[in-house]
């Protein structure tokens, strides 16, 4: 057993100053201490997934991550890790707890299964890990043989810790009262029937003219990624292939750790409603320099086709009682050009919803340029930048 800052000091040194993730009572101790202590950053995430797409925002930030989970959350990251990090080459360091572990302490029955294939988990998804140093001797060697393999692999390293690993020690520091007065009302405006809306490519297109090469762009898993790039391939705009519903938790990453650097995420209905819990941690944390796009046709337009359950859902109120502070709603391209000229002057966290119609370019190809490849020019564009 070790006490927190046996670990976490060398490892600060190391640049590993970035933390997310979400609470275990293995952890506590480590995440009590990461809170209170000077030097460090901690986000609370929603979920195991959230948290792995925020660390890999801030990464391409040219932060130093580490996400920290139960491992009964470890299934919510197979998909981010695998389809993320793993596809974009981003190194963080990942901390799950060893709950239900065969032959340790008596555990909760929900733990059981998870304890017994939580390393073999790990390695079917080909990643590498270690069990959590008992010792202060074994701290230096442990992380050194972890920031070696992150950085000759540029992919995630994970540290299995079990019980008692870490000494107790309690949270000193109180979370400040919320002070937010809740005033909801719809916000959405909407004038045209469905088939009079514009569809997805016009809209990138004036999202691009708008940005120019002033922001970083992150367009959602998809059509929308794939629409992007056909309206003009650039070095600030980063297409997700994978981990649906990560966009906006991956962009609020990296715009926390870039203040300076305006960062526009362009969702679709069907992914943010898989995650739309990120909308919290947005919303709790308001990064000033975020916009959030919706483009909302109501339906799974990468798959076919099918239908979401959007129709009826007011994206505005939901922004608005997460937190937003500014929000936009309309399904009128000339209005939302409007409004993308003001965004660009916003100094607070934006939240736009566009309703479209479906439909996308018949002969609609793909990035030629792979993910591994748009990683490293939209880093180096993004660190490029004060």
């Amino acid at each position: 057993m070790i006490t927190a800052d046996k670990f976490l000091t060398p490892a600060r040194e190391l640049g590993f100053n970035f933390f997310t993730g979400t609470p275990c009572s293995y952890l506590k101790p480590f995440i009590n201490y990461v809170i209170d202590t000077d030097g460090f950053d901690f986000v609370d995430s929603v979920n195991e997934g959230d948290a792995i797409a925020i660390a890999a925002g801030a990464t391409i930030g040219g932060k130093r991550a580490v996400v920290m989970f139960q491992n009964s959350g470890l299934g919510n990251a197979v998909n981010p890790i695998t389809s993320l990090t793993y596809t974009f080459n981003i190194p963080v360091m990942i901390i799950t707890t060893l709950r239900g572990e065969v032959g340790g302490p008596a555990d909760e029955p929900q733990h059981e299964l998870m304890g017994q294939i939580t390393t073999q988990m790990l390695e079917t998804m080909r990643l590498k890990w270690a069990f959590f140093p008992q010792t202060e001797e074994e701290v230096g060697p442990a992380l050194k043989a972890a920031d070696e393999y992150m950085k000759a692999h540029n992919q995630p390293f994970v540290f299995v810790m079990r019980k008692d690993d870490i000494a107790e020690y309690k949270l000193q520091t109180k979370p400040a009262p919320s002070k937010k007065d809740f005033s909801i009302s719809r916000t959405d405006h909407f004038e045209l029937d469905y088939k009079s809306r514009t569809t997805r490519t016009p809209v990138l297109e004036v999202i691009q003219k708008s940005v120019g090469m002033d922001a970083a762009v992150i367009a959602t898993t998809g059509k929308t990624g794939r629409e992007f790039y056909e309206v003009g391939d650039q070095a600030n705009q980063l297409y997700m292939v994978g981990s649906m519903g990560c966009a906006l938790a991956f962009g609020f990453g990296l715009a926390m750790v870039k203040p300076n650097l305006k960062v526009i995420v362009i969702d679709g209905d069907g992914a943010l409603l898989m995650r739309t819990g990120s909308m919290a941690t947005v919303g709790a944390y308001k990064p000033k320099n975020l916009v959030h796009i919706l483009i909302d046709n109501e339906a799974h337009d990468s798959t076919g086709g099918q239908g979401t359950v959007t129709g009826g859902v007011s994206f505005g109120t939901v922004a608005a009682g997460f937190g937003y502070p500014t929000i936009y709603s309309t399904d009128s391209l000339e209005k939302f050009t409007g409004m993308m000229n003001e965004i660009k002057n916003n100094n607070s966290a934006t939240f736009v919803h566009l309703k479209t119609q479906k439909g996308s370019p018949e002969k609609l190809g793909r990035p030629k340029v792979t993910p591994a490849q748009v990683s490293v020019r939209f880093t180096e564009f993004v660190q490029s930048k004060a």
